[in-house]
This record gives structure tokens, sequence and C-alpha cells, in this order.
């Protein structure tokens, strides 16, 4: 059956699409130069843009693409991860101008219309596991992203994708529950005795309106490190939470009579 339709009114109209997409729509054997040659005619023509080989917007489109569905249309394997899977799962202080994703090929950022897609390598453990679906979700407009608890712990994993600590303690206080064992099964995998005490620790701050008491705090406790932890890098000012073994930035240190600061 052929397209209703026509090859220039779909790609100058699409908000993003790929030469592969464009192959299966309007391809037939031996026409992959003349489908190149077509876009290539409507990109300076102003009617199509390219934000990367193979990877097109339509010029004329009257919606943006969702930026978080981009990154597949990159890499067949890619998940949304970090901060941009907080901020997908509306569970993010702030929205940056960067969207981090998982694949296991590396490739260069794409920066277009002001927003930087940066590849991020998964964690070594699941690959080597062959875990890289681990509580990987299927969201809207095909986005394949990590799970809102996977996210927290591979945000803690990667603080250079995640906006600091600060930023995820104030990114977990808009988390309206948490699946604790969700978390203690992904920690597990992972194998980081340090993870367990830094998302222990930010639990801890936000025990009462999460729940954090009893057997899945102490689940948490049980996994500590034998020697000191640092949530991020070492830095003046840095104080010390013994419960978790931990030394923390001094705007996240309980106050000297025990209170959590906010």
């Amino acid at each position: 059956m052929r397209p209703k339709v026509s090859f220039t009114q779909y790609v100058q109209s699409s908000p993003l699409f790929t030469l592969g997409e464009l192959r299966d729509r309007y391809g037939k054997k031996g026409q992959n130069r003349s489908l190149r040659n077509m876009l290539y005619r409507l990109k300076r023509q102003g009617r199509v843009r390219q934000l990367t080989k193979e990877v097109y917007v339509g010029g004329l489109a009257t919606g943006l693409a969702n930026r978080y569905s981009v990154p597949r249309k990159f890499r067949e394997d890619a998940v949304v991860a970090c901060h941009s899977a907080l901020e997908f799962h509306g569970a993010a202080n702030q929205v940056f101008q960067t969207v981090y994703y998982f694949s296991t090929r590396a490739r260069k950022d794409v920066v277009f219309d002001g927003v930087t897609y940066h590849c991020v390598t998964p964690p070594r453990q699941l690959v080597r596991a062959r875990a890289l679906d681990f509580q990987v979700e299927s969201g809207r407009d095909d986005v394949r992203v990590t799970g809102r608890e996977r996210s927290i712990a591979d945000c803690l994993m990667f603080l250079e994708y995640s906006g600091g600590s600060e930023e995820l303690d104030r990114s977990l206080a808009m988390f309206p529950s948490f699946d604790f064992e969700a978390a203690l099964e992904y920690l597990k995998l992972l194998r980081m005795p340090w993870l367990y005490a830094r998302l222990g620790f930010l639990l801890d701050r936000h025990a009462e309106k999460l729940f954090f008491r009893d057997k899945p705090r102490d689940l948490f406790l049980r996994k500590l490190p034998k020697g000191v932890a640092y949530l991020g890098r070492k830095r003046p000012g840095d104080r010390w939470v013994p419960t978790w073994h931990l030394m923390v930035p001094e705007a996240l240190a309980p106050s000297t009579d025990g209170s959590i600061r906010t």
C-alpha cells in the first residue's frame, strides 16, 4: 500500500524522523541514493533541518519533538537516564538544557535548538550482567527511561550528570513515595556499598515523608561500607555523618541539635 502522504509533505511537517524510517515508508530497493538526494534539496530550501547523520526535523513542523524521544533516533538502545530521567518522571527540581541517555555505543554530543544530547556509558555491572534494561520503562512518544528509584541511584553514581547532591536532595523531596525494594534490588546488582551510604543518607533527610524507617532503613544500614564514603568530591567544610559512614557537604549536614537542614 502506497503512503497517503507525499514524501515532501511528510518530511517537511514531521517533528522528528530518521533516514531509516523514510526507507521503510517510501523507499524501494535501490532508491537509497534518491531519498538522500531529495532530503539534501529540501534541506537547502530550509524545509528540512538535520540534527545529525540520518536524523532530521521538518522545517514546517507545527510542534517540537519531545526532547526525551530524540536519543532513540541516535541509538536504538538509548535509555533516558540520570537527571533527565527524573525530569521525565516529574521528579526533578529543575529542567536542564542537556538530555542524558545511556547507550553502549558512544557518540559525540549533539546540540540542537539549544539542547545538548549527551551519551553516557552504562554502569559496567549492568553490561557484565547483561541487564541493560533493568528497571527500564517505556514512556510516551516511544521514550525508554530508567524508573524513578533507579534514576536517583544512577544520579548518585554519576553525580556529574545529576546537578550535584543538593539538586538531588531537592529532587528527592518531590517524590510522592519511594519503592525501597526496587532501589535495594538495583543496588544489589551494582555491588557498590558507598551507594547505600549516599542514598540512605538522602532518604533519611526525607524519612517522615517517604516512611523510611524500620526494616527498609535497616536493610540500607547493613550494607554500608566499612570505610569512609563521600557524597561527592572531598572539599573543605565536609561534615561527618557517622550513622551512614558518610562525609557530606556542609549544606546537607544535620544541625548540631540533630535536626535536618532544608
